[in-house]
């Protein structure tokens, strides 16, 4: 079995494809074409593909289909990242060539063309022609108008066609900041910003090698411009001028931002003085330009200033706030706060709100590898069926654009996972449920009995079969949770209630309270239940269909994926492998994947500010995270190995089950 450059030859070997650059400007998929050599109907590659918009965070595996393709929403203005995995299947050698994306842009890019327009130069006569009169009288050999306006002319003119386009913002000094004694001014108003041409001396622009002080590394201080003064008074009026403080931004070539350190008139021909000569120092953004349109500015001039402030901050960036990400989450990983301060009195333990006593929190080490996973795991069936566990001070929810991931470890505890057969008699509409009609529903013992939250699972009917959530109950008869279709049913329609573990859950703390999110598992089914913008949603899981039921006391780990960029909720669940062999089987464990299925969900909200739960059920419970992101498939089995987080700062929720330190008080300590 071996894998050798884009080739392969025995079943299961695998390939990943993966881009260099992203696709941009993408609209819509329409499918794919890839070349493959080897392939017969006995071998062949099973393909699936991700993909993202950062190149970091991707969607989970979906096979690659042009259907499939089709179905995605892209936004033109993201990048379009796609990774392909191939897996052989049969035994021969397979060849990946290559594999390409039949894709529709936005209509592609639209050049501005500039255009040169060489007359009509302001403050020039137009009359460029020399005439002498040497026998008139009072002819003044000094009297060079004409030559004067000539230059005007030329420079205006040159700087039209050579001139370098830069966004030039205009300031003014505030009156009111005015330092008699230092002869200065305090501060300075953004005004008003515009297109100008600048002529660069020689036309050398700064080079960009970096220069090195004791302090840091630095670009080029300073370097000279040229502005022609008509070019600048036919944007900001008759009269103005450059001075300090005043900014650009240099987009063509450069994309930097320069501030003016000093100007002055130049000496040029018979001090016509037909532009400035302007000294450039990198751009700092200081806290003495202010963006509130100066002195008695009115409310279109505050306006035009606050858009200047906006359009300044897009433009720039700051080294510390490009790194303070960065540095915020390397702290977060070190410190890990929200996994290290868990432990204390109710009072300062700064994960849970709320602690039920009567709930056990039982010692046992749980091992991969010999590593320990867990220490301690809340033993939720010592309460009753739904009472309050935990409760945790994290009260977050999250937007339809963003992502999240559950992880969690769990362990059945049911006696009697499945209940006895009912028969179902006839169903009826019960405003807009279904109700389903019985000969009688048991009584006793209380484990048997059937109660609003439960989950039954039907069969025998046309439109109800599977898990159901039951709504009401009322003498022989049950409502569900569901929209009603019709009462058609078999002689032999019946259901069976199926012990539930509803173990966490987000509510609006009140009495009744509203459900938003809640997660459930029976002994055959998973469900996730979101509810957006008060519509209740149930995604189930049927586990029964991969030949999987899970078992009372043996450990499960979960991951629970929600990506509202890619429409996906995807369930992976893992369970623990012993090493018989082993003189610690227990500890010799090792993660196996026994279940994956991604659902295709709308884009997906939850208002902030509300409960997270742990519930009372028949499970223990261990490692509960909230991750900001999605998990990798590749990245899952550490994720859920580890019990001191290493991405902390990724973590919004971590809850290792430890039991709260209680310590004497001492009111006097000598």
């Amino acid at each position: 079995m071996a894998v050798t450059g884009s080739s392969t030859d025995a079943n299961g070997d695998q390939l990943l494809v993966s881009l260099q650059t992203p696709y941009e400007n993408v609209v819509e998929i329409l499918g794919f074409t890839d070349s493959i050599t080897g392939e017969t109907t006995s071998c062949y590659y099973l393909k699936d593909f991700r993909w993202g918009i950062d190149g970091v965070t991707y969607s989970d595996w979906s096979t690659l289909t042009d259907a499939n393709l089709q179905l995605l929403s892209l936004n033109p203005k993201n990048k379009f990242w796609i990774q392909y995995r191939y897996t052989q299947a049969g035994d021969c050698t397979l060849t990946f060539n290559s594999i390409a994306l039949e894709v529709v842009t936005d209509g592609g890019v639209i050049c501005k063309i500039p255009q040169i327009d060489c007359g009509g130069v302001d403050g020039c006569s137009g009359a460029l022609n020399l005439a002498f009169d040497c026998c008139g009288d009072g002819w003044n050999p000094y009297d060079i108008s004409r030559a004067g306006q000539m230059y005007t002319q030329l420079s205006a003119m040159a700087s039209n066609l050579f001139g370098f386009c830069v966004k030039y913002y205009k300031t003014k000094a505030d009156q009111r900041s005015s330092d008699v004694i230092l002869k200065e001014y305090s501060l300075f108003d953004v005004i008003a910003s515009g297109d100008i041409k600048i002529m660069i001396p020689d036309n050398e622009l700064p080079t960009r090698d970096i220069q090195f002080n004791p302090l840091m590394m630095d670009f080029p201080v300073q370097f000279e411009i040229h502005i022609v003064k008509s070019a600048f008074e036919a944007v900001f009026g008759v009269g103005s001028k450059p001075q300090m403080r005043d900014y650009l931004y240099f987009e063509q070539f450069l994309n930097r931002m320069y501030e003016v350190d000093a100007m002055a008139e130049a000496d040029d021909f018979m001090y016509t003085g037909s532009y400035w000569r302007v000294s450039l120092v990198t751009y700092q953004k200081r806290t003495n330009v202010l963006y509130d349109g100066g002195d008695n500015a009115s409310a279109a001039q505050v306006a035009t200033s606050k858009a200047i402030e906006i359009e300044t901050d897009a433009l720039t960036s700051n080294v510390d706030d490009k790194f303070r990400v960065e540095r915020e989450n390397q702290f977060k990983d070190v410190r890990k706060p929200n996994e290290y301060n868990t432990i204390g009195t109710q009072a300062n333990d700064y994960v849970r709100r709320a602690l039920n006593k009567k709930m056990s929190i039982t010692e046992e080490n749980l091992y991969n590898n010999w590593t320990i996973i867990s220490k301690y795991h809340y033993s939720l069936e010592t309460l009753t069926d739904r009472s309050l566990a935990v409760k945790y001070r994290y009260k977050g929810g999250w937007t339809n654009t963003d992502n999240r991931a559950f992880t969690f470890w769990f362990r059945p505890q049911y006696k009697a996972p499945i209940q006895r057969n009912i028969l179902i008699t006839a169903i009826s509409d019960n405003l807009g449920n279904p109700k389903l009609t019985t000969p009688g529903l048991p009584t006793s013992p209380v484990s048997d009995t059937i109660k609003e939250g439960d989950w039954i699972n039907v069969r025998g009917t046309n439109s109800y079969n599977g898990i159901q959530k039951v709504k009401s109950v009322t003498g022989v008869t049950i409502t569900l949770d569901i929209t009603y279709i019709d009462n058609i049913i078999t002689p032999t329609a019946k259901f069976a209630k199926e012990i539930s573990n509803t173990f966490l859950q987000y509510d609006t703390d009140q009495d009744p309270a509203q459900i938003l999110v809640s997660f459930t598992y029976t002994a055959n089914w998973f469900i996730i239940s979101l509810n957006d913008s008060g519509i209740n949603t149930y995604y189930k899981y049927d586990l029964s269909k991969s030949s999987l039921s899970l078992k009372k006391g043996e450990w499960y780990a979960a991951v629970i994926n929600l990506n509202n960029l890619a429409n996906q909720l995807s369930l992976f669940l893992y369970n623990t492998v012993e090493d018989a062999q082993a003189i610690n089987p227990d500890r010799t464990s090792d993660l196996k994947s026994i279940y994956i299925k991604t659902l295709t969900i709308p884009a997906t909200g939850m208002v902030d500010g509300y409960a997270w739960k742990l519930l009372g059920c028949e499970t223990d419970l261990t490692n509960i995270r909230i991750w900001s992101q999605p998990i990798d498939e590749e990245t899952q089995e550490l994720i859920l190995s580890q019990y001191v987080v290493k991405d902390s700062h990724l973590a919004l929720l971590l809850d290792n089950a430890s039991p709260e330190l209680m310590l004497p008080t001492v009111t006097n300590p000598r």
